[in-house]
Parts: C-alpha cells; structure tokens; sequence
C-alpha cells in the first residue's frame, strides 16, 4: 500500500482509477480507508480516480502524539498537506460520518481546491461536549456491541455487506488497531465551523441512510437545510444503515456520479 508525507505525519493512502475527474475520500471515526474499497471500484470502472487517506491512526497511518492530533481540524490539515504531496488539483470531496466534519473543515480553508462537496451520514458540526448519560447511552447501542471472540458481529456485517469478505476482513483487522485515544481525540466540541453551512462555497449533497442507528437520519437532515437552497442536493437511502459506502457502495457511486455531473463540471 502506498504513503504519502503529509507534513509531519505518514499517511496511508488507496488510489483507483485514472483521468483527470478525482475524488477524494474522507473516512469515518472507527474505520479506515479500506472501507470505500467498493466505491473505489466502481469509481475506476466509471473512469473516475479516486483516493482514499487514512487519517492518523487508522490503518497504517501514523499515530498522533497527542489528543489534539487526533481532531476533525487537525485531520483537515493533514489532508491539505497531503493533497499538495499528492500533486492533485482540483477534486471532488467525500466525507462520511466524522469525515463529513474533516471535510468541512477543509472546505472552510481550501474552498478554491473543492469542484463540489458530499457529506455522507454526518453529525451535527455544532455537537457539544457529551454528558455522562449520553456517553453511557452511546456505548449501549446496538451499533457500539461488540462480540467478545473479537470476530465482527452479524449487525457490522450487515452494514459493510458491499465489501468482500477480504476487504471485510483487512478493515476489521484496521479497526482492532485503532489506538483508543483516537475516540477520546475526535469526541465532540468540533469548534470552528459555525456558520459555515448558510454560507457554503461548493455545491453540497448530502446522504444518509433511513435506518441510521448512529446518527439519527434526522441529524443530516438538518444539516442539509441549513445550507444555502442554490447550493444544496439531498439523497436518502431506504433500508440503509450508517454505512452506505461499505453496505451500498455501487448505488452509491451512481449517486456521486449523477450529482458531480451535474455540479461539478465533469
């Protein structure tokens, strides 16, 4: 697997696909960036390039030294060195869950390098720090258990069904190694990013899935609405989890291509 240097961190990168349409892939907090490995394929197959970075400290990326290298913003910037690194010029950006967050971020900073924008699952950017309940609350969910054999649970499998069973795998085994600082890091306040959602520079879609058991569909719903009308394009998926790029992926590559088709020149 390649790397780039991104500053002073290495990170981990998976790139499909050639040509000059390029999309960039943000991913989520408990994952990696083997977890669009079905939307990559599709991509490649639609001749679109596409690359997907892990941030620090998941997969084989560098671990952070301290909490503060472990946030959204800090994220957003190791992703802005590292697409310089990476030579790109302009792309389409694609975050899902708290990669909407690193992504918005990014937009915020480098709105001139964005052809367009998807936030996919998102949370609510203006989240504020949890309670003890909501922490108690949170780690009960259905979507937090985890089996004790170590092994993915039948409801992960569900969610990440439109990988194969390799790349299942090689993303748990990413997970396993997620350092737990990683959580602490990325936890809520995100500050920084108020207001930025009316006045969005780039044309945005947002997704979600209808049976999100991690963020309430309701969440990005709202999201979607607080952006500028001229800019903003929706898309639910019915009997979709929080995972639509792992359960979903080539649906969900049909939408990315239909909405940069029509908002980012391609």
């Amino acid at each position: 697997m390649p790397f780039v240097q991104a500053g002073d961190v290495r990170l981990e990168y998976f790139e499909a696909g050639e040509g000059d349409r390029t999309m960039v892939l943000v991913h989520g907090a408990s994952s990696s960036s083997r977890a669009w490995a079905g939307v990559q394929r599709a991509l490649a197959e639609a001749g679109v390039r596409s690359l997907a970075i892990s941030t620090r400290g998941a997969g084989g990326s560098d671990r952070a030294a301290t909490l503060d290298g472990y946030t959204p913003e800090s994220y957003a910037r190791d992703l802005a060195a590292a697409v310089d690194a990476l030579g790109l010029g302009r792309f389409v950006l694609v975050g899902h869950s708290l990669g909407t967050l690193v992504s918005r971020y990014y937009v915020r900073d480098h709105a001139d390098r964005v052809r367009a924008l998807v936030l996919i699952s998102g949370p609510d950017p203006g989240t504020g720090p949890r309670t003890p309940e909501q922490l108690a609350a949170r780690q009960a969910s259905p979507a937090a258990q985890r089996p004790a054999d170590g092994r993915p649970g039948a409801a992960w499998l569900h969610h990440h069904a439109g990988l194969s069973e390799a790349e299942r795998e090689a993303l748990w085994g990413d997970l396993q190694q997620n350092p737990p600082e990683r959580a602490q890091g990325q936890a809520p306040p995100w500050p920084g990013l108020d207001g930025l959602a009316a006045q969005m520079p780039v044309d945005t879609l947002v997704v979600l899935g209808d049976q999100d058991e991690t963020v309430a569909p309701s969440t990005p719903l709202r999201g979607f609405l607080e952006l500028p009308v001229e800019r903003r394009s929706l898309h639910v998926f019915h009997g979709v989890g929080h995972y639509p790029p792992a359960q979903v992926p080539e649906r969900l590559t049909g939408v990315l291509l239909r909405f940069t088709k029509e908002h980012a020149g391609w």
